[in-house]
């Protein structure tokens, strides 16, 4: 390959536009086995499901095309089903119900696949506080679910799950929860939907580690089912949501390696890392860092240990140092944050960490000189 590209060292974590996270190498082999042969992809899709509902213990379970595309036909699932000739009315179509209801404190830009499936948002709550009464009185006959972020539940004005399950629950609505990048622990990948919740979704090109084209469904079979049945390869809005055999094969392999391997060091590792960053930096003049725990909803599980930086130093700043990673011949990547760097161990080797060290390093001698 021709391409003029430089591979970075991606201390910002498992986002998107980075690429995800480094394949398990069982996964990858997988993939290019998939490509070689022909399967009926909707079969393929209700096997690999079954297989995997029955490895997590769940109902039913779905391989996606990305954590928001679950979320699209996870949205579609609970406006029309399974019907055959409304699967292909929407987004247009407008039937009786077509109302999720969200916590304002729950809004990010990742809600708009809600939007994308014809959905209408009933908005509860406010910046202060969100009452067990406005989730009970936002339920009519036009609600059709009840969307709730995981990571916002960290917020004081969050409904807990638990709260949001049973009220929801009381008037027979479903609950979608949208987890794509809550792993670790792996445990959510059951106790979420075990605890109440009706469709649960995982982003699989994170901390699983499959394919980052892919995503995870689980909840009760016949929700799943109809998720399916609105997605690809069948007609409908998710149509465009192509998963492949390959992205299919490749995540099922990855997930079994995900199961299979000691959550306990890996955060080992993690830790190890952030130990590291904290002893060699704080031995810079005019830096601070400091372990990192988010008070905001993000893009990471807040359990992974982060580190923050802050530059105290009149010839240079935040922005000046994130510049100045981007630059190198092996580019660092990391996240700004106001007038901080947020470093994330979750897919740095220790190797790179040292490199990351050295380039900040010479960045404040630069600076001082």
């Amino acid at each position: 390959m021709s391409l003029k590209l430089r591979p970075v060292i991606n201390a910002a974590g498992t986002m998107t536009k980075y690429g995800g996270s480094r394949m398990f190498p069982k996964a990858v082999e997988a993939m290019a086995e998939a490509s070689t042969l022909f399967l009926d992809i909707d079969t393929l899709l209700q096997e690999s499901g079954s297989y995997i509902a029955n490895l997590l213990n769940v109902e039913g379970a779905l391989v996606t095309a990305g954590a928001s595309a679950g979320i699209v036909i996870s949205t579609a699932a609970c406006i029309i089903g399974s019907d055959p000739y409304y699967r292909t009315k929407l987004p247009h179509y407008k039937p009786e119900m077509n109302e999720i209801v969200i916590q304002r404190c729950h809004r990010n830009p990742y809600d708009q696949a809600v939007i994308t499936a014809g959905a209408t948002f009933v908005e509860i709550g406010d910046a202060i506080r969100t009452h067990p009464f406005d989730l009970e009185r936002a339920i009519t006959p036009r609600t059709a679910a009840i969307f709730f972020v995981l990571q916002s539940e960290m917020l004081e004005a969050s409904l807990t799950l638990d709260e949001t399950i049973r009220i929801a629950h009381k008037y027979n609505k479903p609950v979608i929860v949208d987890a794509a990048a809550e792993l670790p622990p792996k445990k959510n990948l059951w106790e979420l939907h075990h605890k109440g919740a009706d469709l649960v979704i995982f982003s699989g090109g994170k901390e699983i580690r499959g394919p980052q084209s892919s995503g995870l469904l689980i909840g009760h079979k016949a929700l799943v089912d109809a998720a399916r049945l609105n997605g690809c390869p069948h007609y409908g809005i998710g149509r465009p949501m192509k998963v492949t055999k390959e992205a299919i094969v490749g995540f099922t392999v990855a997930l079994e390696c995900y199961l299979e391997e000691d959550e306990e060091q890996r955060f080992s590792l993690w830790k190890g890392i952030q130990n590291y960053w904290l002893e060699e930096l704080n031995n810079i003049e005019d830096l601070h860092a400091e372990p990192y725990v988010p008070t905001q909803p993000g893009i990471h599980p807040i359990i992974i240990p982060k580190v923050r930086i802050q530059v105290s130093s009149p010839k240079a700043s935040v922005s000046q140092l994130c510049t100045w990673l981007s630059q190198q011949e092996q580019p660092i990547l990391v996240e700004e944050k106001k007038d901080s760097i947020i470093l994330n161990p979750q897919v740095v080797e220790p190797n790179e960490a040292e490199i990351l060290v050295n380039r900040i390093k010479e960045f404040f001698y630069r600076s001082i000189s």
